[in-house]
């Protein structure tokens, strides 16, 4: 009976269609999860609080595509007690659908997602695929009014800290608390022109970045992690006084509209190459003095 020669045999596909019970419990998965997706697309990611949201949804994506060789090696686990998590998660999960509860509503999905996770391959994978795990609760902002109470001292300190800079280089410049008065006008630094609502964006797209091009030495990719506050305070602190500078050049009505979504942009932009920036520089330091490997 004649035998196939393996180097002549079709090679065998990574991607099979799921037996049938995976495939409808993967249809009623996507039935929750895309809602809730689109959801988040109208309310969150269309704010300069959560902007980011597409971006680090496209790239959790590829994240898990990159590791995808371990899914192979997945083990199923017993139902119980994987299962009770989805006894909590899907309750809670209708409750937000039904009271609105954005927040609740995501993260009872990524519960559930996480839960149906272990259930098909089991605790490695799940801890083979930490980081993009990790880096998807991204995707979830919290509510306007938290971030507005968390970032409030903060507004205000950059706020005051502008002013004094901006009066030590001789401009005519003033502040009462969030107010502040250039050239005859008057420019209130809300959370949105303060920038402070970009924090988590900057701090999203840095810890990617930090872990793509130094996830192999964690020493190092700590010590870049503890200079992405510093970084995206001072490039708010930068977006604040430029705010201020085009008011008082070119008067209240520039910092409006395109202008503070090109600003916006621009944090993001000076955020990232701040941080490209001292990588390039400390990295071969640490190397030299054998902090990371050649």
């Amino acid at each position: 009976m004649p035998t196939l020669n393996p180097a002549l045999s079709p090679p065998t596909s990574t991607w099979r269609f799921p037996p049938m019970g995976e495939a409808i419990l993967l249809g009623g998965f996507a039935a929750l999860a895309l809602p809730t997706i689109l959801r988040l697309g109208q309310l969150s990611w269309s704010t300069e609080a959560g902007a980011h949201g597409p971006i680090v949804f496209a790239t959790a994506i590829w994240l898990v595509w990159r590791e995808s060789d371990c899914l192979r090696a997945g083990v199923r686990q017993p139902l119980w007690p994987g299962a009770l998590l989805l006894l909590i998660a899907l309750p809670l999960y209708a409750i937000g659908r039904i009271t609105s509860i954005l927040m609740l509503e995501s993260l009872s999905l990524y519960l559930i997602l996480l839960t149906l996770v272990f259930l098909r391959y089991g605790g490695a994978v799940l801890r083979r695929l930490w980081f993009p795990f990790v880096y998807a609760l991204f995707l979830i902002t919290p509510p306007e009014n938290w971030i507005f109470v968390a970032t409030r001292p903060l507004k205000m300190a950059l706020s005051e800290v502008s002013v004094d800079l901006l009066s030590a280089a001789g401009l005519a410049v003033g502040s009462s608390g969030s107010m502040i008065q250039v050239g005859g006008y008057q420019l209130l630094v809300a959370a949105a022109c303060s920038g402070v609502n970009s924090l988590i964006g900057i701090g999203a797209i840095s810890l990617f970045y930090v872990y793509l091009r130094h996830g192999s030495e964690p020493r190092y990719a700590f010590v870049l992690l503890l200079l992405l506050l510093p970084i995206a305070v001072l490039t708010n602190l930068l977006r604040i006084m430029g705010m201020v500078l085009a008011t008082h050049w070119f008067g209240p009505g520039v910092v409006e509209g395109i202008a503070h979504d090109v600003a916006g942009i621009g944090t993001f932009a000076v955020a990232l190459a701040l941080l490209f920036g001292i990588d390039a520089v400390l990295f071969p330091l640490f190397r030299r003095s054998g902090w990371v490997r050649d």
